[in-house]
């Protein structure tokens, strides 16, 4: 068993088997790849092959991507711990690394090849059983072979990407993708798992695996991935992201796109704000800006109908937005909502702005399921020891 994997998930114990197995069948293996039968248990467990871990203590490097022939991409990811000559593969133990908030791009082999979506793992991974029957050749002249040992992990918030990226489309970026892995090859002693196979006699293709590390500098260097850029942990923003200071107990700023400038930010939000409360004044709303009181920034009153509005500005182009619980919760409360997003706005050196592009989503309510961690809240241990260390 490798640390951390769960050994026991009461959800799973729905009928128990001979040797303390507890399984749990799906209904039109809904949560399996085609040609799995998925079976969790709470027993057995191996260890894994080395994986030489390069990613390690960077969390810019938090994804990765299946590789996969399936129909019902965004549940899980699942692999058996042994390939069918009985031997370690390396795709199939990368399951087992994934963590909680990683982001799981979904390369499908159906139609054109393509990356068409992405997920994010929602628990630690853990050991799982599968029942395998090959595909193709082997497996028409073969008979299943019964229920394997498995790495397994959940996935949540699937999301088709805005624009696929195609086959044909990672053969244009082929020079990018080819000085991406020879400078990860350089920085690093050992394997790096990459996702493509380059050569000088092939066209790039996927990788012949199933789970392989897919590289922060992959995402930079493919334009069609910036919105799953902006999901990442640390990523470096240019211009100013909509960020107000603390409230009482319900927002903070935090995520993608921070500015250390914290005038640069105050202008933008003023500027945001600013522009949507004289857009509801022209309609006859009678607004407050309560944002520094509130986990909302505009109450917006027409006749009897009260409307709680959410501001969001950037200079950058956005796909993604950072909210914190006490907004979730609140447009989860309460029934009329809007949320406005300006971004694009130019600033000059004066901090003076103007522009942007305005987007609206009426009667807002974010999903939790695609939400993705950014940042937490830590409660501070016993046994800190007050004054400075003694080192």
């Amino acid at each position: 068993m490798l640390p951390g994997l769960c050994t026991f998930r009461s959800r799973c114990a729905a009928n128990l088997l001979p040797g303390g197995i507890a399984e749990q069948p799906l209904t039109a293996h809904d949560n399996a790849p085609q040609g799995y039968v998925l079976v969790r248990h709470s027993k057995g467990g191996r260890a894994g092959m080395a994986i030489n871990e390069w990613w390690t203590g960077d969390g810019d490097e938090r994804f990765w991507i299946e590789i996969t022939n399936r129909d019902n991409y965004g549940t899980n990811v699942i692999a058996p711990q042994l390939n069918d000559a009985g031997r370690d593969e390396w795709s199939y133990t990368t399951v087992s690394l994934v963590r909680p908030g990683d982001i799981v791009l979904h390369w499908s082999k159906l139609g054109e090849p393509s990356i068409i979506g992405y997920s994010h793992v929602s628990e630690d991974p853990f050991e799982s059983s599968l029942e395998w029957q090959s595909r193709g050749t082997y497996g028409r002249t073969h008979t299943p072979t019964g229920k394997e040992d498995a790495w397994e992990a959940l996935l949540s918030g699937y999301r088709d990407l805005s624009v696929p990226v195609t086959q044909t489309r990672v053969r244009e970026l082929e020079a990018d993708l080819r000085k991406v892995r020879d400078d990860l090859q350089a920085a690093h002693k050992g394997a790096i798992y990459f996702p493509f196979a380059i050569s000088d006699k092939r066209p790039v293709r996927a990788a012949q695996a199933y789970l392989t590390k897919f590289p922060a500098a992959l995402i930079a260097a493919i334009p069609e991935l910036d919105e799953v850029r902006q999901l990442a942990v640390g990523s470096p923003g240019v211009g100013t992201s909509h960020s107000k200071p603390p409230k009482s107990g319900s927002k903070s700023s935090s995520g993608y796109g921070r500015q250390k400038d914290s005038r640069r930010r105050l202008a933008v939000e003023e500027y945001s704000v600013g522009l949507v409360l004289d857009h509801l004044k022209s309609h006859g709303y009678a607004v407050s800006d309560v944002g520094t009181k509130k986990s909302w920034d505009i109450t917006a009153i027409l006749g009897s109908q009260e409307l709680h509005v959410e501001v969001k500005g950037s200079t950058t182009d956005r796909s993604a937005i950072d909210i914190t619980e006490g907004e979730v919760r609140h447009a989860e409360d309460h029934e009329r909502t809007l949320l406005v997003v300006i971004d694009q706005i130019k600033m000059d050196d004066e901090l003076k702005c103007s522009g942007g592009r305005w987007r609206h989503w009426v009667d807002w309510l974010p999903v939790r399921e695609e939400l993705i961690a950014t940042a937490y809240r830590h409660p501070l241990p016993d046994g800190g020891q007050v004054g400075l260390p003694i080192l």
